[in-house]
């Protein structure tokens, strides 16, 4: 069994019940292991749309990068999910950021994901989950990487707790 990570992030239609909602669908295609703490921030292009609420998810898994990718689009579609703009508000998003510390590369999916050294409300929630964590191209630790941070966009705990 593989280990993936994933980082799920929503700012619309009650985002802490849409990412309860969303680890129930991830619990019925992976055995998750753990969840981080629920963290708020600003949107990335820093305008007027609802904060965002983040957290990271560790489970074990038998698929295939790309066979993950389709399930969690289908996941995001069924949530109703619609992309208006880069970086826009959602129902709900869920990246894979890392699969079993190895490096995949392909025209739809780079693993680890490519952003996630710049994003805090990626790298606090993973810290949560594997505190011992190391990017496995930049080798680089998450606790470097959340210091090397250039901007943390506001980020805070909430005392949210999951259940999966």
């Amino acid at each position: 069994m593989s280990e993936v990570m994933f980082g799920l992030g929503s700012n619309l239609n009650n985002p802490v019940m849409q990412l309860q909602n969303a680890l129930n669908n991830l619990s019925m295609y992976f055995a998750l292991q753990k969840v981080s703490n629920t963290y708020k921030s600003q949107s990335l292009l820093k305008d007027n749309q609802e904060d965002y609420y983040n957290i990271a998810v560790l489970a074990k898994t038998d698929k295939t990068p790309q066979e993950i990718l389709s399930i969690t689009q289908k996941i995001e579609k069924d949530m109703g999910r619609i992309k208006l703009k880069k970086w826009g508000e959602r129902v709900i998003d869920i990246d894979i950021i890392d699969y079993n510390r190895e490096i995949f590369k392909s025209d739809n999916l780079e693993i680890p994901h490519n952003q996630m050294i710049y994003r805090s409300f990626v790298l606090k929630p993973l810290q949560d989950i594997m505190p011992d964590y190391i990017h496995p191209e930049l080798k680089i630790s998450v606790h470097d990487m959340i210091n090397n941070l250039k901007d943390d966009y506001n980020i805070t705990i909430c005392q949210n707790k999951f259940v999966f």
